[in-house]
């Protein structure tokens, strides 16, 4: 159960803000995923609005595979009472084999192949470079809404899932350092002022913490977005995904559309460091932060806040649905 001092009422929309802030930090990212952030600025100016990309065969408001495998944890979560990986397992195959899969990356989809041959969560993952990517960090935030309240089982459990697609220790720990984020944000117990030097003592030694370090440092010098944005990098190196996230969060952390617009306009993978940005902003801030034209636009808006109030009710004792 969760700490008695927490307001479980105020916490539920905190919940609701996890999951939908990621699908719309990730849909308003999804137009411009692969532009630099100066062509970005060149073609769009601010980027305030969901957009049409009809070479994606997408529509304003659509999200891409970040969204994607945030609901197969999600659905397994709610389903399972808990983190199961070899459930999560079936729902990646399954989301495979729907053929809906809107930019899987290359560590993603041989991880998967290797599942749908038969070979276990355990082992299937990518190794070497290309498995330090940002596919587990993306979509971590519903076991962190599973395992807010034992922080010992989250670490546990980011590596168990991480592993299925990305057996490398980075990109483990850009998706812990997420997900300890988002536990601290629900339970109410993230302090802006500390969450950056509390992520590296909890995740350890390792590049993602010497990035965050930096961003700390930019952060100490009010540096401008742009150009930490810049410095940290955009790409789907997990090490620039979350120091840029955690920057954009941590620049204007009571400014939901602040924060994502700010991620999403630092180009390069943008969709994905708008995801990370906005499941830890929607955390911290809750549902009602999200702006309403968001809240109504973003796809499968209703689905996305079910699995959210799934979660919550197993959090709370409630029915498992």
């Amino acid at each position: 159960m969760m700490r008695g001092d927490v307001d479980l009422p105020g916490r539920r929309s905190h919940f609701l803000g996890a999951l939908l802030g990621l699908a719309v930090g990730d849909a308003l990212g999804m137009p411009v995923e692969g532009m630099r952030a100066s062509q970005i600025r060149r073609t769009f100016g601010r980027i305030r609005e969901f957009m049409d990309a009809p070479w994606r065969c997408l529509k304003a408001g659509q999200w891409t595979d970040d969204t994607k495998m945030m609901l197969c944890h999600a659905r397994s979560i709610v389903r399972t009472g808990g983190v199961d990986p070899e459930d999560t397992a079936r729902e990646f195959v399954r989301w495979f084999e729907s053929g809906d899969w809107r930019g899987m990356g290359n560590a993603t989809y041989e991880s998967i192949k290797r599942l749908r041959a038969g070979v276990p969560p355990e082992k299937s993952g990518e190794r070497g470079e290309l498995a330090a990517g940002n596919g587990v960090a993306m979509r971590i935030a519903p076991v962190a809404l599973a395992d807010c309240d034992d922080l010992a089982s989250l670490k546990e459990d980011c590596r168990k899932v991480g592993i299925i697609t990305h057996d490398h220790p980075e990109a483990v720990a850009g998706a812990t350092a997420v997900a300890f984020a988002v536990a601290k944000a629900v339970r109410g117990d993230l302090e802006p002022s500390t969450i950056l030097r509390e992520t590296v003592e909890f995740i350890g030694d390792c590049e993602v913490s010497r990035r965050l370090l930096l961003a700390s440092a930019f952060l100490q010098k009010g540096m401008e977005v742009e150009e930490a944005l810049v410095r940290l990098g955009t790409s789907g190196y997990v090490v620039e995904t979350v120091a840029s996230a955690f920057f954009c969060f941590l620049r204007s952390p009571h400014d939901f559309e602040e924060t994502v617009v700010r991620a999403v306009e630092g180009g390069v993978d943008a969709d994905t460091t708008g995801a990370v940005a906005g499941a830890i902003s929607g955390a911290f801030n809750g549902l009602e932060a999200i702006p309403e034209r968001w809240r109504a636009q973003v796809e499968a808006a209703d689905e996305i806040l079910e699995l959210a109030e799934g979660i919550f009710s197993l959090k709370t004792g409630g029915r498992r649905r």
